[in-house]
């Protein structure tokens, strides 16, 4: 899988190949497409699987889109691992998987977790994506909604497994407390915190948020936005942030290590999305008991049921969005009532075992039995 941070598909990946190797049930190994070949030995994707105990291989490409050299060098490492599947995570990798066919080939499982359509060379290579799909032995879906787009691609019923997003409860680090991001920011202890983490891309809809929250400001004295991340669209939402004229209460915390701990320090969590395949964010907020208002794309309703987990407004509507941001903090036993029943859906459908289970059942229904072998993860 390519690899540019560490986010939710390095998250979800490592994490169900950690709970699979420790039941016994496979062998993983990383096959690893770092965002810069200069980075290699630092690329987050390499470390988190080698600090799992996982063999992980950089399959650094001297141009990032060679895609006949990284479809050479996947064939030399299933040549040597020798793999009874490939999971491939993305399109870069779902294209490069495409050499791995004839006799002797392993078989090809793609996570087809959503396309974001971020700009014009990624809209093109997820055009070619999934143009290919129904050429792989099967294809893993994280959502419902996604099982549909990937159909669409004319990728047959029996050939597409839905394995969701999970979290694991036991390896959730605790929330940063509230009081120390308040004391942090110099703000007083009065203050309702609504808050966004994650990669600041046009596809993620912070300008919406920035939109939004100045009528949230305008009619709560007591709201706060904080924004954790980074990514192409940072200035602009700085220079929204500005024109807006809203200073210090709408902050940019950056990328912080800490960023999903700091889920659990907030009123509401914001999700403003344009395209969303299972958001880990919002499992993340359901772990830690934070309340969620959210677009009503991809994956999303299929976590947050409006009116009983949490708040759904149609993406891109910014006054929308005001209006249930409003809701969930003027009405804080509400929007606890909801997070307790957010969290207890995460618990009966969204968990790091039942992930496990559904990825073996991929696995045996595309190899024919279940899998005991090797399988790695491009």
């Amino acid at each position: 899988m390519p690899c540019r941070f560490w986010g939710g598909p390095e998250r979800q990946t490592v994490q169900a190949a950690r709970i699979l190797r420790d039941r016994g049930a496979c062998e993983v190994s990383f096959a690893v497409i770092p965002h810069r070949e200069a980075k290699v030995a630092d690329n987050p994707l390499v470390v988190g699987a080698r600090a799992e105990g996982f063999e992980a291989e950089p399959l650094a490409l001297a141009r990032g889109y060679d895609l006949l050299e990284g479809a050479r060098r996947l064939r030399a490492i299933a040549a040597r691992l020798r793999p009874d599947v490939v999971c491939t995570v993305g399109y870069k990798a779902d294209l490069l998987a495409l050499g791995l066919r004839g006799r002797g080939a392993p078989r090809v499982l793609a996570v087809a977790r959503g396309w974001t359509g971020e700009d014009l060379k990624v809209r093109l290579f997820e055009w070619a994506d999934r143009r290919t799909l129904r050429w792989h032995d099967g294809v893993v879906v994280v959502s419902e909604a996604q099982r549909a787009a990937v159909r669409a691609c004319g990728v047959s019923e029996a050939r597409i497994f839905h394995v969701p997003n999970a979290i694991d409860l036991d390896r959730m680090p605790p929330p940063v407390p509230r009081a120390r991001l308040l004391a942090e920011l110099g703000l007083d202890a009065s203050v309702r915190l609504v808050g966004a983490v994650g990669r600041i891309s046009p596809e993620k809809g912070q300008r919406s948020l920035v939109e939004a929250f100045a009528a949230v400001a305008r009619a709560d004295p007591r709201a706060a936005l904080v924004l954790v991340g980074d990514g192409p669209d940072e200035a602009a939402v700085r220079a929204d942030v500005a024109a807006r004229g809203l200073g210090d209460r709408a902050r940019l915390l950056g990328l912080r290590r800490d960023g999903a701990q700091l889920i659990g320090a907030l009123d509401v969590l914001a999700l403003p999305s344009r395209t969303e395949g299972l958001p880990n964010v919002v499992l993340e907020a359901f772990a830690y008991g934070t309340p969620v208002v959210a677009s009503a794309v991809g994956g999303v309703p299929e976590l947050v049921l409006d009116g009983e987990t949490g708040w759904l407004v149609p993406p891109g509507r910014p006054d929308a969005l005001a209006r249930a941001l409003l809701d969930a903090l003027a009405r804080p036993e509400e929007a606890g009532a909801r997070a307790t029943r957010a969290r207890a859906r995460l618990l009966s459908r969204f968990t790091a075992e039942r992930q496990a289970d559904a990825w073996l059942e991929a696995i045996a229904a595309v190899t024919g039995a279940v899998a005991t072998g090797a399988a790695a993860g491009a």
